[in-house]
């Protein structure tokens, strides 16, 4: 990889080990000082921008998120200078250490600081934090499948900068990317069907496989009939027909605890504007005044460590680039509608429940049957009234969405996989039968006054008009949701995340639950 000029045009921090691999400078974070000094620098310099970037989406303001960001680089220097392996993608990693970091802070004061839907989903995810559904998956694989599913497929990364920070060459890279995702997939996929609990999920490995090829996929009626009463293969079908059509997405969501869309977004916008050149992170070399944490920590790891925390010690200062680089995710806005985060419902003795999540999916969890039972348990909860949050399938744990997220008259609304993203939540206002969007409350849910054109979204304010009946919904206490124009009828998952007005039969994929929301 060629070295840059002085201004660090490569992307690179510019000092002595400017075209080290990540591997290469992780064995200096344990050489003497000077080594160790110089080394986290450059990963610093070089992984700085997109882990702020992703601390931005976890804090509500600029400062907090640079406070995120500075301690997963400090965490990741200590953990690694006590001997323990990356074994994977530094940046990943660091992104992790994100979430760890916020974990930390959600636990005293300073969980104003965090985004209102990350700490509802680290209430909801208990001490240890949420755990992506593909990371078990992905860390089985060896370091190098690692790094170029996660720098080649995620970030976007041109071929010359995967190589370089996994130390590799072009050719690998080139040749090695496809086997890589197609190692994951199959890792994905024994773990998941070996967690269901279910023997009988195993023998439809190989026929979701098929299912899922790129090259025509081969439908089977079996693994449909297996599929509409197990919800853990229907996630594993869901997930790899992501992966299949677009990897960088579901990666994202599968191997970030958190905000893995709108990440993946903006790793994608970063490589479209740096293409076709190697990626450019940095303009300058900053230095930082020394911290007082430097002694104690230097107490207990000993002092080569002392370099590395006086570099960690503060968030380094705006570059030109974060200053008017528009791939950057802007901070959420501050969530003022309160909502209720249900606990996971008590599943009946005879249904599979996918576990809620806010990210893309989640491992569902399997309750057998009790032997002991004699009364089934009370259902989950139906859609919010009054609150707004997810609505999830009963039968796919998939949510209700707005297509591409485009908040205009006569967009669909389709089930995709759960998301933090604004437009999958809702509420149910009962007062005037409506369902609304969070993501624009001028808008509500529309069954477009015929039972043969899916549902989509209008301006809320046409329920006072004459098509009024298109717009107003009942909502069961069973979670079904039944338009005004044909009572008889239920809103339905069609194929390809389509909804449809189907007969109400009472199935489970014609219920729906509330998951988790904005608080």
């Amino acid at each position: 990889m060629a070295r840059g000029e002085e201004s660090g045009d490569d992307g690179r921090g510019g000092g002595a080990y400017t075209g080290a691999s990540d591997a290469r400078l992780t064995e200096l974070l344990r050489a003497d000082a000077p080594a160790a000094h110089e080394a986290l620098r450059e990963l610093r310099a070089r992984h700085w921008l997109p882990v702020l970037a992703y601390a931005r989406l976890c804090a509500t303001s600029d400062s907090a998120a640079r406070r995120l960001a500075a301690q997963a680089f400090s965490l990741a220097a200590q953990e690694t200078v006590r001997g323990t392996d990356p074994h994977g993608p530094w940046r990943h990693r660091l992104l992790l250490l994100t979430v760890r970091a916020a974990v930390d802070a959600a636990s005293d004061e300073r969980a104003r600081e965090l985004d209102p839907g990350l700490s509802a989903r680290l209430r909801a995810a208990g001490p240890e934090g949420p755990v992506p559904p593909m990371l078990d998956a992905f860390q089985s694989l060896p370091s190098r499948v690692q790094g170029l599913v996660w720098y080649a497929i995620v970030e976007r990364e041109p071929e010359d900068g995967t190589a370089g920070l996994l130390g590799l060459t072009r050719e690998d890279v080139t040749y090695g990317t496809e086997p890589a995702l197609q190692a994951l997939r199959s890792a994905f996929l024994k773990r998941h069907l070996a967690a269901s609990g279910d023997p009988h999920c195993q023998d439809f490995r190989r026929l979701i496989e098929e299912a899922v090829r790129a090259d025509g996929p081969r439908r089977s009626e079996d693994l449909r009939a297996h599929m509409a009463g197990c919800a853990h293969c229907t996630t594993a079908y869901e997930e790899l027909s992501a992966l299949r059509d677009d990897p960088g997405a579901a990666l994202a969501e599968g191997l970030l605890p958190w905000g893995g869309t709108a990440y993946g977004t903006a790793a994608a916008a970063r490589s479209r504007t740096d293409a076709p050149g190697p990626r450019r992170l940095r303009d300058t070399v900053l230095t930082w005044p020394p911290s007082r944490r430097a002694a104690l920590v230097s107490a207990a790891l000993g002092v080569a460590l002392v370099p590395l925390v006086l570099l960690l010690g503060s968030a380094p200062a705006d570059t030109a680039a974060e200053r008017t680089g528009g791939a950057v995710p802007p901070v959420p806005p501050p969530v003022t509608v309160t909502a209720t985060v249900p606990t996971t419902p008590a599943p009946s003795v005879t249904e599979t429940v996918p576990t809620p999540s806010p990210t893309r999916s989640s491992p569902p969890r399997r309750v057998s049957p009790s032997p002991s039972s004699a009364v089934p348990a009370p259902p989950p909860p139906s859609p919010p009234d009054g609150d707004y949050a997810q609505v999830v399938n009963l039968s796919s744990g998939l949510c209700l969405d707005i297509a591409h997220g485009e908040i205009e008259k006569g967009t669909d609304v389709v089930s995709a996989p759960c998301s933090s993203d604004d437009t999958q939540r809702w509420r149910v206002d009962t007062d005037r039968q409506a369902v609304q969007s969070y993501a624009d409350p001028d808008f509500c849910l529309d069954s477009r006054g015929d039972t043969d054109r899916g549902v989509g979204i209008w301006e809320c304010d046409s329920l006072d008009g004459r098509n009024g009946r298109n717009l107003r919904f009942e909502v069961t206490s069973r979670g079904v949701i039944l338009p005004d124009i044909d009572s008889g009828r239920a809103v339905t998952p069609g194929d390809g995340g389509e909804l449809v007005l189907s007969p109400d039969t009472g199935r489970a994929e014609q219920r729906w639950r509330a998951g988790a929301g904005p608080v």
